[in-house]
């Protein structure tokens, strides 16, 4: 029984760290590079981009401003068939990526490190 203090301290210790951000871990720089070379053909993927190449692709600067816009949300988008979206088979990595930078758009209003 001289196991549970021990679980117990290292618990503690993971509960009373601070989250790690996308932004900490480069996350979202990883997800632009993505961006660039999967989503750019048809998607504005910078805010500074008013339009997206494919008029019936929304800008990621509109799907991060979309009211109720998750993590969850972009998830299920990136990963569910609909209409005009093709399927890309991306790594976990990728897609997170993805979805934090989406994410930081809606948090700064433009790319991080702009």
């Amino acid at each position: 029984m001289k196991i549970l203090p021990s679980v117990a301290a290292m618990l503690f210790a993971a509960l009373a760290s601070p989250p790690l951000h996308a932004e900490e871990g480069g996350e979202y720089q990883r997800g632009l590079a993505v961006a660039r070379e999967v989503c750019s053909a048809c998607h504005a993927i910078q805010a500074q981009q008013l339009q997206s190449p494919n008029a019936r692709a929304p800008t990621f600067l509109a799907l991060a401003t979309t009211p109720g816009m998750t993590a969850t949300a972009l998830t299920v988008a990136l990963t569910t068939p609909h209409a005009g979206m093709p399927m890309f088979r991306l790594t976990t990595e990728q897609r997170d990526g993805i979805i934090a930078y989406i994410l930081s758009l809606k948090q700064s209003g433009s790319p991080p490190g702009k």
